[in-house]
């Protein structure tokens, strides 16, 4: 594949997005295809020089030679003509491929990291954009691109021819290219609303099919039903609209387009009768109109999917021009971060103009510390439980582990110093096995030891294939407090230096709360400094200091023991606590 000189790529880079600088590399490819079209598209002029020969100079002299010649030179241009178009496809098609290739890592990359910003659907949108381009760059679509640019030497050959002949065929384009843009325009806003009320009924009937149990219990089935119905329906008539203006624009071209060939033809001919042109013109008119009106025909057929390309394209640039360049340093980090825990400062923003906890936090734990983190609902305690562990970004200041900010830890294989329990469980990965280490495929006997710690080895043990046991639908099929223990084991596995747990004990009886107690107590000896939010007074006695909130602001901070003295004895403090004791997380 030809390529640009690495160092003008070098030296733009910079400044493109990774899907502008791959464009720009492999511009000696695509001005290879575009020799190819311009080779193409020059042979099918040949056709009508032959029918011209034909009427102009072997007629009149019954040339079988002249005859013979002509015709084996233009079977010749026809079959280069062919070789040129195959390859120019091919090359399209290996090029798209090149480019998906080049740029998913980076994509993959920068979609993750939007939906660790909370813009899961703009992550997926540009995860499937990427596709979309390469779906573009090797149909024949991108071709019809190359192909429009030999519309003005097809019209100029019959102005050349006569002046009407020209006239009509540079209208009946125009015209044609207009009605493809004004379908465009018609169609757009009802096919939006379409696409809006199908992804609404759509989700509408996942969150149906998840808790179907729950809403017939509860005598809301056939008001959930219609609600999706409704949607569906919505959607359809949208669809509906677009597609009869879609048909009102089709019935207007192709009688437009037969209209204008039998329009050409009969000038062409009236040439030939009045003027006494060569008759070989009615042909010829035919062939150059046919060839100017193909690149404007395969743009009706292709505009869609043009229109999508365009629009991926703008996505996907977006996207990876939002790339924090942070991520890419996220290797060089220390190979085990170690200190203090410095809460610095953060305040989180929920909302637009809105900061969230209302007042910054600031605190510090030493190593081998357990923190707890108590409160009544919505009071942000898992808020601050995810941005200590870089689940989410601060608004302001920054969380350090000794001298390592936690949002470096974030990116890379630099993760696993960090383990992570939140209030909602999700299983990733395809075996339990897979589940707790991570996906990294580490050996049995370290995925065992976090079990073990987690108090769910021997659960495991009874199951068919043990730690072999497939998962499927995330573990649906397990009790939550199952569920709840693997994800205890995944956060305990590997060289964890620090342990964030969000209600760990939410789904636990009194023998896996007693568990967890000592599994904390062995990350506590092991220099591990544990996080745990938690409206169970029980797990606080694995606790060196408190923390309590209020209204998004930690308004008490300190040793366990002075907590419990000064704040929690209080009859007011132990009933609001205890209140939130029964509270669903």
């Amino acid at each position: 594949m030809m390529l640009v000189p690495q160092l003008r790529f070098n030296l733009l880079q910079t400044a493109w997005t990774p899907l502008q600088a791959a464009l720009l590399t492999c511009a000696g490819s695509l001005g290879l295809v575009f020799a190819y079209s311009c080779s193409y598209n020059l042979l099918l002029f040949a056709p009508s020089i032959y029918l011209l020969q034909i009427y102009d100079r072997v007629l009149p002299s019954r040339s079988n030679e002249t005859l013979l010649m002509l015709t084996l030179i233009v079977a010749l241009t026809v079959v280069v003509g062919g070789a040129l178009d195959a390859l120019r496809r091919s090359v399209l098609t290996r090029l798209g491929a090149w480019l998906e290739d080049r740029l998913r890592p980076t994509v993959l990359s920068a979609c993750l990291d939007h939906a660790c910003r909370n813009e899961s659907a703009r992550a997926s949108d540009a995860y499937r954009d990427l596709t979309i381009v390469r779906q573009f760059v090797e149909s024949g679509a991108s071709l019809t691109l190359l192909d429009a640019l030999w519309i003005p030497p097809f019209l100029a050959v019959l102005f050349l021819v006569h002046p009407l002949l020209g006239a009509i065929g540079a209208c009946s384009v125009l015209f044609l290219f207009g009605l493809t843009v004004a379908g465009d325009l018609l169609t757009e806003d009802a096919l939006a609303k379409s696409a809006a009320a199908f992804s609404r009924s759509y989700g509408r009937f996942a969150t149906v099919i998840g808790s179907v149990h729950l809403i017939r219990s509860m005598g809301m089935l056939d008001d959930v039903a219609r609600r999706v119905y409704l949607d569906a329906q919505s959607a359809q008539s949208e669809h509906d609209l677009a597609q009869r203006r879609y048909e009102v624009i089709m019935l207007i071209a192709k009688p437009t387009r037969s209209l204008a060939q039998v329009l050409i033809m009969g000038a062409a001919a009236w040439l030939v009768l009045d003027h006494g042109k060569s008759a070989a013109i009615i042909f010829v008119t035919m062939l150059m109109f046919s060839r100017a009106l193909a690149p404007v025909e395969g743009a009706v057929a292709s505009w869609k999917g043009l229109t999508r390309a365009l629009d991926a394209y703008q996505r996907l640039t977006a996207v990876l021009a939002a790339v924090s360049p942070a991520v890419e340093n996220a290797d060089k980090s220390p190979e085990q971060p170690t200190g203090d825990l410095v809460v610095d400062n953060i305040g989180a923003r929920v909302a637009e103009g809105a900061w969230f906890p209302a007042r910054t936090v600031s605190f510090r734990l030493a190593p081998g510390e357990c923190l707890g983190i108590i409160g009544p609902s919505g009071s942000g305690k898992s808020t601050l439980a995810g941005i200590i562990a870089g689940i989410l970004l601060p608004g302001q200041g920054r969380v350090l582990l000794g001298e390592t900010d936690i949002s470096v830890l974030r990116g890379g294989r630099q993760g696993r110093y960090l383990g992570y329990l939140p209030q909602d469980i999700d299983l990733v990965g395809e075996t339990i096995r897979d589940i707790i280490a991570r996906l990294n495929g580490a050996d049995l006997p370290r995925v065992m030891h976090a079990a073990k710690l987690a108090g769910i080895h021997e659960s495991i043990m009874r199951l068919p294939q043990g730690y072999d046991t497939v998962v499927m639908n995330g573990g649906e099929a397990f009790s939550r407090g199952f569920r709840q223990r693997l994800g205890l084991a995944r956060a305990f596995f590997g060289e964890p230096r620090l342990v964030v747990l969000d209600e760990p004990n939410a789904s636990l009886d009194y023998t896996g709360e007693r568990v967890l107690l000592d599994a904390i107590e062995q990350l506590k000896l092991a220099s591990i400094t544990v996080v745990i939010v938690t409206h169970r007074m029980g797990i606080l006695a694995a606790t060196n200091k408190i923390a309590i909130m209020q209204d998004g602001a930690v308004t008490a901070f300190g040793e366990s023991e002075d907590i419990f003295e000064q704040y929690l004895s209080r009859p007011q403090v132990v009933s609001q606590v205890a209140s939130q004791q029964t509270a669903v997380p």
